[in-house]
């Protein structure tokens, strides 16, 4: 592995924007996932940005892969990790608004059909304040996911190494490195460069010298409070 070269081509990556961005203004995020994978002679580093797509009205993992089996490093493919009941639906069928209540609501995560009652309290646990009554339309879709990554945990909302992989099937034979939730990522929008970032540039480093010891976290920034846009 040629670490300076590899680092060069992320830093073009994200000049391009085609590398995470965790305040993208057309995805509100919710959390995210850093993995990495070695084989014998091929390595991979995948990042998940789970979030709500304001632009195609529906929540979104988005998967940016980059690594020695992948032709052209960057944004993948997108999975849809929550999709709305028919029952009781979460969008208006004319509009698209989100009609969600807050005091409750319905989704299915994965083909599992959930219900939630939450209190203002249950919410303000997760990060959320609820300064309004029931109803429809109470509830941002974003408010809803961050609910839902705060309730079941980031896991069950990421793909599993199965189906990441499935998405990249010219990577073959490769055993999972690294795979952490909590890293420092660089504010690509505020022009910094992942070869300058410490975990990114410790992770690169560790896949070439084969030692995942060797990555270091930083101060890690990808709780969704850190990206939240104040005005």
């Amino acid at each position: 592995m040629n670490t300076r070269q590899i680092l060069e081509d992320l830093d073009k990556h994200a000049a391009e924007f085609n590398f995470p961005v965790l305040d993208n203004a057309y995805v509100e995020f919710a959390a995210a996932r850093l993995s990495a994978f070695r084989g014998a002679e091929d390595w991979l580093i995948v990042f998940e940005v789970l979030g709500f797509s304001t632009r195609e009205v529906g929540f979104v993992d988005d998967l940016y892969a980059y690594g020695s089996c992948v032709a052209k490093g960057g944004f993948v493919d997108a999975e849809v990790p929550i999709a709305s009941l028919p029952q009781q639906p979460l969008f208006d069928a004319e509009t698209n608004e989100c009609i969600a209540d807050w005091s409750r609501w319905s989704v299915s995560v994965g083909g599992d059909k959930m219900s939630f009652a939450p209190t203002r309290e249950e919410y303000a646990e997760a990060g959320i304040m609820i300064d309004r009554g029931p109803g429809p339309g109470t509830l941002t879709e974003i408010e809803l996911l961050r609910f839902l990554v705060h309730r079941l945990g980031e896991r069950r909302l990421f793909m599993s190494d199965q189906a990441l992989l499935s998405h990249l099937p010219v990577c073959k034979g490769l055993s999972k490195f690294v795979q952490t939730t909590r890293w420092q990522h660089p504010d690509v929008a505020d022009e910094e460069r992942p070869s300058k970032n410490i975990s990114i540039a410790s992770l690169v480093e560790a896949l070439a010298q084969r030692d995942p010891s060797l990555f270091e976290q930083g101060h890690p920034n990808t709780d969704w409070k850190f990206w939240v846009q104040t005005t």
